[in-house]
């Protein structure tokens, strides 16, 4: 316990900067418990409360960017990259952008404190067109709001984390196995919803040559175009007759959906 102790006193800021680099690059290391226990070591003055901040604020501000111009040059193309390593891909880019959509560039400030949203909303402002100078702007606020939240919290209940990491030397081995098995079963719950949604999205699910079938009868159905309005300046092309409407459109403008028409809907 004292050898990790001091380990850190010595090396926090570096320990810091690389795990919160790695994690907002998405790779799966969290990194809010280093941040927590810097913040309490900081109660001794190594490693400093300033210097943990800036450092953690730093690391996650150029992880950010990397994601930021990748967005920039590759569009939608890295969002899709990024949200199939999600738990719920089906779902993460129409939330993301509709996130965006509702709140505009503010919602950097507090995508570091939504899991998920931290790593998808930089590739999204990228792709948006969001000039370089405020997005730089409000991800370092965002980013420092975030550091300094977590880096406080763990200055602040110092001695609560210093007993935690005691607890964890002592009976580590017990409590890694609670918390193993208590991730195991949420990633397993969350699985198994994604499954269940898919097999429903694969029994409604109508293919391309169906749809163009249906198009030449009679009473054809009506096709509602979901896709995002940034999507469509990727992608401007769509089907014969489809009613383009944003998933934020469709409580304002849901009267405009015939009910009394079978509907075909289209997302990507």
């Amino acid at each position: 316990m004292n050898d990790t102790i001091e380990f850190l006193r010595q090396n926090g800021t570096t320990v810091v900067f690389l795990a919160v680099l790695a994690e907002e690059l998405g790779v799966p290391v969290p990194c809010t418990p280093w941040l927590l226990a810097a913040g309490a070591l900081a109660h001794t003055g190594r490693p400093s409360l300033a210097a943990v901040v800036g450092v953690a604020a730093l690391a996650a501000w150029l992880g950010h960017l990397v994601w930021f111009s990748a967005g920039r040059r590759w569009g939608h193309g890295v969002l899709r990259v990024v949200c199939r390593i999600s738990l719920e891909p089906d779902t993460c880019i129409q939330k993301t952008q509709g996130t965006f959509d509702r709140y505009g560039g503010r919602a950097l400030l507090v995508a570091p404190f939504v899991p998920g949203l931290a790593t998808v909303a930089p590739p999204l402002a990228g792709l948006s067109g969001m000039p370089l100078l405020r997005y730089l702007v409000l991800d370092a606020a965002g980013v420092t709001l975030w550091a300094s939240t977590y880096v406080g919290l763990g200055y602040v209940f110092g001695a609560q984390v210093n007993w935690a990491l005691r607890l964890a030397a002592t009976y580590g081995s017990p409590i890694l196995g609670v918390a193993a098995a208590g991730a195991a079963a949420w990633l397993l719950y969350k699985l198994v919803e994604r499954e269940r949604v898919r097999r429903k999205l694969r029994i409604d699910r109508v293919s391309p040559e169906r749809v163009r079938e249906m198009l030449g009868e009679a009473d054809p159905p009506l096709v509602l175009d979901l896709r995002h309005r940034r999507e469509l300046l990727d992608d401007p092309h769509t089907l014969p007759g489809a009613l383009h409407m944003s998933p934020a459109d469709l409580h304002r403008r849901h009267g405009e959906i015939p009910r009394d028409r079978d509907l075909v809907l289209y997302c990507s």
